[in-house]
C-alpha cells in the first residue's frame, strides 16, 4: 500500500487556528522565564533549582511526544488533543496552587505531558492535508503564528507578575487550555489518513515508524531540525542571569529581548515561505546552517562585554535563521512517509526538546557571568546542523 492509497479525512482547518494552537508550548516555556528569581526567592530555593521549571518542562514535553505522536496516528488527532489539553489545563492550576518548588516543577511535568498534544496535532494535520512545497510553506505560516508565543509570552507573564504575582501567570494558561479546546471543537475536523476507511493497525504503525527511523532523509533533517532550533532553549535559561542579574537588566527589559528576538523568528519564517518556492526546502536549509553559526563567533567575541547589545544582537541573528530552519526541516521530515505524519513529528519534537532541556541543563550550571559557554554551544549546533544537511544530500544522491 503507498502513500497516496491513504487518503486523509476532513476539511482543511484554518491555518491561523493551527498557528495559536501550536504556540501554547512555546508559550508555556517562555512566559514564567522571567519570573524565575521570583520563584527562587519565593521558595528560597537557588536559582538553578528554580530553573527545573523549564528544563523540566521542556525534558518532559519531549519524552511524551514518543507516546502522543503514535497515539494521533492510531486514535485521531482530536481525541487526542483533546485529553491532552485537559491534562495541561489541570496541571496549570496545579502550578498556580503549587506550596513548593518540588510540587511546581512536578506540575510543569504533567504541563509538558498535555501541552505536547497541541504541538504534535498541527503539525500532523498540516501534513495530511498539504503535500511538498506547499506543506512546507504551510508549515512556514504556522510556524510564523507559533513564534509569536514566545515574543508576546515574556511581555504577557512580566505583566500578570507585575500585576497579580506569578501564580496567576499559571492560572492564565488554564483559561487558554480551554480556549483551545473549544476553538479545537469548532475548526478541528479529524484528518487522521484512513486505508480503506480504516485506521492503520499498531503494528503497521510502528512498523512504519521503524522504518522512518532506518531512513538517511529522515534522520538528516531531524538532525538539522534538532541542533539548528536548540540554541533559543540555551539562551531562555541562562539570559536571565546573564542579562539580569550579571548586567542589570530588569525583568522587563528582558522580557522586550525576548519579543525582539522572538520576532525575528517570524520575520524568517516568512521569509523562508517566499524563499522556499525558488530554490526549495535544501537549498533554504543550507542558507540557514550558514546563518545560525556565524553569530556564534560574534557573541564568542564579545562574550564578556557588560553591554546588553554584544550579547543580545548575535542572538536575534540567530533566531532570523531559525525560522528558515524550523519549517522546512519539519516539512522535510514529515513528508518522508506521511502515513505516519504524528509519529514522525513527535520523534523530531522529542529530539529538539530533549537536546533542548540536556542543553539548559548544563548551561544553566555553568558560569553565567560570560556569554562564553553559550557562544560555544551554538557554534557547535551550527556544526551538527550542518552534519545532518550532509546527510540529508547523501540520502538524495
Amino acid at each position: 500500500m503507498s502513500a497516496s492509497d491513504t487518503q486523509p479525512q476532513g476539511r482543511i482547518p484554518p491555518v491561523a487556528f493551527l498557528g495559536v494552537l501550536a504556540a501554547i508550548s512555546p508559550l508555556s516555556l517562555s512566559i514564567p522565564a522571567q519570573s524565575i528569581p521570583d520563584i527562587s526567592n519565593s521558595f528560597a530555593t537557588p536559582y538553578g533549582t528554580a530553573q527545573l521549571i523549564i528544563s523540566a518542562f521542556l525534558l518532559s514535553f519531549a519524552i511524551s511526544q514518543l507516546v502522543v505522536g503514535p497515539l494521533s496516528d492510531r486514535l485521531g488527532r482530536k481525541p487526542v488533543l483533546y485529553g491532552g489539553l485537559l491534562i495541561y489545563g489541570l496541571a496549570s492550576l496545579a502550578a498556580a496552587f503549587a506550596s513548593s518548588i518540588e510540587w511546581l516543577i512536578l506540575a510543569r511535568v504533567l504541563q509538558g505531558m498535555g501541552g505536547c498534544a497541541a504541538l504534535v496535532t498541527p503539525r500532523a494535520v498540516v501534513q495530511d492535508t498539504h503535500k511538498g512545497l506547499d506543506a512546507a510553506r504551510m508549515m512556514a505560516f504556522v510556524a510564523m503564528l507559533q513564534s509569536v508565543a514566545p515574543a508576546v509570552g515574556p511581555i504577557i507573564g512580566g505583566g500578570i507578575d507585575a500585576l497579580l504575582g506569578w501564580r496567576w501567570i499559571f492560572g492564565f494558561l488554564a483559561i487558554v487550555a480551554g480556549l483551545m479546546a473549544l476553538g479545537a471543537s469548532i475548526w478541528l475536523d479529524e484528518t487522521r489518513p484512513l486505508t480503506a476507511g480504516r485506521p492503520d493497525s499498531w503494528g503497521t504503525i510502528f512498523l512504519r515508524y521503524t522504518r522512518l527511523l532506518n531512513s538517511r532523509l529522515y534522520i538528516g533533517y531531524t538532525l538539522a531540525f534538532t541542533f539548528g532550533t536548540t540554541g533559543f532553549f540555551g539562551f531562555l535559561a541562562v539570559g536571565p542571569a546573564l542579562l539580569i542579574e550579571n548586567r542589570g537588566l530588569p525583568p522587563f527589559g528582558f522580557s522586550l529581548c525576548l519579543m525582539i528576538i522572538a520576532s525575528q523568528f517570524v520575520t524568517g519564517a516568512y521569509i523562508s515561505s517566499r524563499l522556499v518556492k525558488k530554490i526549495g526546502i535544501d537549498n533554504t536549509l543550507w542558507i540557514a546552517t550558514v546563518g545560525i553559526t556565524v553569530p556564534a563567533f560574534a557573541l564568542l567575541a564579545y562574550a564578556d562585554s557588560q553591554s546588553v547589545i554584544p550579547i543580545v544582537a548575535p542572538i536575534v541573528v540567530f533566531a532570523f535563521f531559525n525560522g528558515f530552519i524550523f519549517p522546512n526541516a519539519l516539512a522535510g521530515a514529515t513528508s518522508v512517509d506521511p502515513r505516519i505524519a504524528g509519529s514522525a513529528s513527535s520523534f523530531l519534537g522529542f529530539a529538539q526538546l530533549g537536546t533542548g532541556a540536556v542543553i539548559a541543563f548544563i548551561l544553566s550550571n555553568m558560569a553565567t557571568d560570560s556569554a562564553a559557554p553559550l557562544a560555544l554551544f551554538l557554534l557547535g549546533l551550527g556544526l551538527l546542523t550542518a552534519l545532518g544537511m550532509l546527510l540529508v544530500r547523501s540520502a538524495i544522491r
